[in-house]
């Protein structure tokens, strides 16, 4: 009888914690169903790292910012090239050697140092994937300048016609792959970011189609996460929300550097000019419009320097800070030694607000053209000539500012 007693206690004892350790189970899944919107509670910006990869070297790496209120994002490209000494490799090296070497975590380690923010979310996808995505969402669209009708170095044809096109399987491959010698690196990770917007830009599209029930394990398994398929769909559907022609695209910017036979890019300022890119795009995709900032004044800008970039790392700078650039180019002379804004709208407050960002006094004010005289106006607001003094975010050495008619 007594050991009959003790087998009926060892039995409810067993049931006992059987039943806590489902408690404990359920109360886990919960958690985790709930953890991409308990995340958005407590930090409303999706915080995503997306690799594109394709046998075992990334093609893309873009960190991609959003928030769903604006409908707004941003995409900050990572260089393949970044250099920097890795603590994961404990040597200085090239970013995609962290990936290849070490993983994806601890390549996501060193992206959140690069960029010092954490990212909540990692997406993997493979290009074959890639390619199979953008045909279940009936083709991806982008714009190509010009035909490429080309070979590669193992005799692959590379042909891809001009214009606004729609690009399927095999098509997709070849615009993320192709290499020709003209073509610059910058260029030819713009094209591949082109691309990732697109498909962005197709989810929002055909969202009703992938997130229908018998569809979107067909969508879902293109995708590798660190999330579970429920809240991996939570994740997707919002993203799928936002306004891809509201998306700002930045990357990673530098000089670049031979170290031990490897082409390096350095980050500006030590990487404290991209850090601040990052939260500027934040604040940007956050910030709700209001009446005193309705449009966004568009700018041109000139290089007045000998400093090969400088004028593309300043727009993505003031992309960053809600300004729209519309073009850059290089100044009239390359030997400006100060850093000048010239106001072609008559607006000295936003002309102001301009050169208060970039600590630049120097402002002058061109003369309009009355309208009687039919004088072809400029597509832009002001333009922000970058001179000697300008050092990739602030101007030193200014004082007073310059009124001119």
């Amino acid at each position: 009888m007594r050991l009959k007693r003790q087998h009926k206690g060892i039995v409810f004892l067993v049931l006992i914690a059987a039943i806590l350790l489902s408690l404990a189970v359920s109360f886990y899944v919960y958690l985790r169903a709930d953890s991409v919107r308990g995340k958005l509670k407590t930090d409303p910006i999706i915080k995503s790292l997306i690799l594109l990869e394709d046998n075992g070297k990334l093609v893309l790496s873009d960190v991609f910012l959003a928030y769903a209120e604006s409908g707004k994002g941003a995409l900050v490209t990572i260089p393949e090239n970044t250099g920097g000494i890795y603590s994961s490799l404990g040597r200085v090296d090239r970013i995609d050697a962290v990936f290849e070497e070490k993983g994806v975590a601890a390549y996501k380690r060193e992206v959140e140092k690069l960029i010092d923010m954490d990212l909540a979310y990692t997406i993997e996808i493979q290009l074959e994937d890639f390619e199979r995505l953008a045909d279940l969402l009936g083709g991806l669209e982008v714009f190509i300048p010009q035909q490429v009708d080309a070979r590669g170095p193992n005799g692959e044809i590379w042909l891809l016609p001009s214009g606004a096109v729609r690009l399927f399987g095999d098509k997709v491959h070849t615009y993320m792959t192709y290499a020709l010698k003209d073509e610059d690196a910058d260029a030819a990770r713009e094209r591949r970011q082109s691309m990732m917007v697109a498909l962005l830009a197709a989810l929002r599209k055909n969202r009703s189609l992938v997130f229908r029930r018998d569809n979107f394990k067909d969508f879902s398994c293109r995708f590798k996460s660190d999330l579970n398929q429920k809240d991996f769909g939570e994740l997707l559907e919002i993203i799928a929300r936002i306004d891809y022609e509201r998306v700002t695209q930045l990357e990673v910017t530098g000089l670049n550097q031979n170290v031990d036979g490897k082409l390096l890019l350095y980050p500006f300022r030590n990487g404290d000019f991209i850090k601040e890119v990052v939260r500027r795009a934040v604040s940007s995709i956050i910030a709700a419009s209001d009446t005193s900032n309705d449009r966004a004044y568009v700018i041109e800008i000139q290089n007045g320097t000998k400093v090969q970039g400088l004028a593309r790392n300043t727009q993505i700078l003031l992309q960053g800070a809600g300004f729209e650039v519309l073009n850059v180019s290089n100044a009239p002379s390359n030997d400006y030694a100060q850093t000048e804004i010239v106001d072609l709208i008559g607006n000295p407050d936003a002309a102001k607000s301009l050169g208060d960002f970039i600590k630049c006094s120097k402002i002058t004010e061109a003369k309009v053209a009355p309208e009687w005289e039919n004088v072809e106006t400029p597509n832009f607001d002001f333009i922000l000539i970058l001179g000697r003094d300008f050092d990739g975010r602030y101007v030193h050495g200014q004082s007073g500012e310059s009124k001119e008619e």
